[in-house]
């Protein structure tokens, strides 16, 4: 009597074949998840964009960034008048319902300025995906300068997001006003 059946050798050889599939399909998959979070910011700071530049028409002045609670500074999007609907969330900042800080709200970084009177000008930004701020301290963003994103500005050295520097660099995804990229 005959039994048919995989040998050990076989097995093994299966278990290896997949297990390389594995190693080269995870990382794929986990680098388009950055990917995808990289669209949605880029997408929600320029929802927040209009919004601001929607305020900004009725208001003859931007939303105050400074002495606001960081979680309400964006607030008058939404209400009394809804500008938006809602506020959207940081991919790369992601809510803790447990924590009090500041950084696990879920909020984009906003900063206007003059502190005082009618804001002007605003600035928009999420960590990336490093989640390190790189372009701290940003409600002191003072409009924009080359020089701000290349240390030539005392206290400020901002650092832009680029995917060519690979998925996972430092730089964060920024939006402001009066910025325009080279």
């Amino acid at each position: 009597m005959k039994t048919s059946g995989f040998t050990l050798i076989e097995l093994l050889i299966v278990v290896a074949i997949i297990a390389i599939l594995a190693a080269i399909a995870v990382p794929n998959f986990l680098e388009a998840q950055t990917r995808a979070k990289v669209s949605r910011a880029k997408n929600d700071l320029r929802v927040l964009a209009t919004g601001l530049t929607s305020y900004y028409v009725d208001n003859n002045a931007f939303p105050q960034s400074s002495f606001v609670p960081r979680f309400r500074r964006l607030r008058p999007l939404t209400t009394p008048v809804a500008y938006l609907s809602s506020i959207p969330t940081d991919p790369f900042n992601p809510v803790d319902e447990g924590a009090g800080h500041w950084r696990t709200t879920g909020d984009y970084r906003y900063g206007s300025m003059p502190f005082t009177g009618n804001a002007t000008r605003w600035a928009l930004a999420s960590d990336g995906p490093s989640r390190t701020s790189d372009t701290e301290p940003i409600r002191f963003y003072p409009g924009y300068s080359t020089g701000l994103f290349f240390g030539e500005v005392p206290g400020f050295d901002y650092t832009l997001y680029d995917p060519t520097n690979g998925t996972i660099s430092h730089g964060d995804i920024f939006r402001a006003s009066d910025f325009v990229p080279r």
